[in-house]
């Protein structure tokens, strides 16, 4: 394996997490438009993420952090795969937002405008705590990103302490604080509203270093296995659970569930047919997710404000997720791509190269 540049990936972790991602696209529209039935559990597709994040991170940069890659460039690089889309997200609720001041949502210009600069900065923000509970209420899913965000900055800024031994203690105290939160709480769903933002760390830490984990331990071992391609079933079964609040259905989730699959996922063997699909969800996935909640608050609150009901609410419901999936589309290839392309030509340009092969299953 070249040290300098991975081009190899994993097409059934590209699928997960696009899957991962429409759960939550249908959780937000489920709960907004008021429809009777909810995927009850997808909110833990979050938690998965960050599995993912970890395993794809230990995967693509250890042995570059370890030999050529310095801190700045490994920031560098992650800035670069996730900030614009986060600046898309945060610019279109900040938009819908001041739309809704000039029509009398009964906010101010002046706290959109300062709550959507601290969340570009992905910092969360007081100024709308009036308005929305949220820690980012420009667009709410970037409290996840956040978390990604520091966590990848203290991966990156102690990696080199950050052996075996290290890492399965930081685990078990993951594990522990998780199990705790989720029972505490009765569920995981929780981490994105200002006054328990500190839970968004319970939450990211025991899945990101289990990704971790996962890659250094258990990479490369078990062969293939053809049914690896079919873990999107129990990963759909867990994310569409029984409709309850239950700690111990989501702690079991995060720390069974979600390293099984994780771990079968990668033992999957080359299949063409299937890889095209797979990889289209992955590039999809993170546009999705960056960018659906503006349109799907700023549409329900129209069909509220309308009272649609019945056939008008679930055609305004469905047409709202279809259009998601075409805005992702269209912001991925006309947006995100070439601007991705155009900082690391630009930001590299007076120093080494980044030397970045497209990571197919990045977070």
């Amino acid at each position: 394996m070249n040290d300098t540049l991975q081009t190899r990936h994993y097409p059934v972790l590209d699928g997960l997490r696009g899957i991962a991602a429409l759960a939550v696209v249908g959780y937000h529209v489920a709960l907004y438009f008021h429809l009777p039935y909810l995927p009850f559990h997808a909110y833990l597709a979050v938690d998965f993420f960050f599995m993912l994040s970890g395993y794809v991170i230990s995967f693509a940069y250890d042995r570059r952090l370890a030999r050529i890659m310095d801190f700045r460039g490994f920031i560098l690089v992650r800035a670069i795969r996730l900030y614009p889309l986060a600046v898309l997200g945060v610019g279109m609720g900040t938009v819908a937002l001041l739309l809704g001041s000039r029509f009398g949502d009964g906010i101010s210009m002046k706290a959109v405008l300062e709550a959507g600069g601290a969340n570009a900065l992905l910092l969360p923000t007081t100024a709308l705590l009036n308005f929305r509970l949220l820690a980012f209420p420009t667009d709410s899913p970037l409290w996840s990103l956040a978390f990604e965000v520091w966590i990848n900055l203290l991966y990156g800024l102690f990696f080199r302490l950050m052996n075996r031994q290290v890492l399965t203690s930081i685990l078990i105290a993951g594990a522990l604080c998780l199990v705790w939160a989720a029972l505490s709480n009765n569920s995981l769903n929780i981490g994105f509203f200002f006054n328990n933002l500190y839970l968004g760390a319970v939450r990211v830490v025991f899945p990101f270093v289990g990704g971790v984990l996962i890659h250094r331990v258990l990479a490369g071992r078990g062969g293939r296995l053809r049914l690896a391609h079919a873990m999107f079933l129990p990963l759909i079964l867990v994310l569409i659970g029984p409709s309850f609040n239950s700690g111990v259905y989501d702690a079991a989730a995060v720390l069974i569930a979600f390293p099984t699959i994780l771990y079968v996922a990668t033992l999957a063997p080359a299949a063409p047919a299937l890889e095209r699909l797979w990889s289209a969800l992955g590039a999809i996935s993170y546009p999705l997710y960056a960018l659906h909640f503006p349109l799907v608050v700023v549409v329900s609150n129209v069909v509220h404000k309308q009272h649609w009901q019945g056939t008008k609410l679930y055609a305004a419901s469905i047409g709202t997720y279809v259009i998601a999936l075409l805005l992702a589309t269209l912001a991925l290839h006309l947006y995100d791509t070439p601007v991705r392309r155009f900082l690391t030509r630009r930001l590299s340009r007076d120093r080494t190269p980044i030397r970045v092969a497209p990571q197919k299953a990045d977070a």
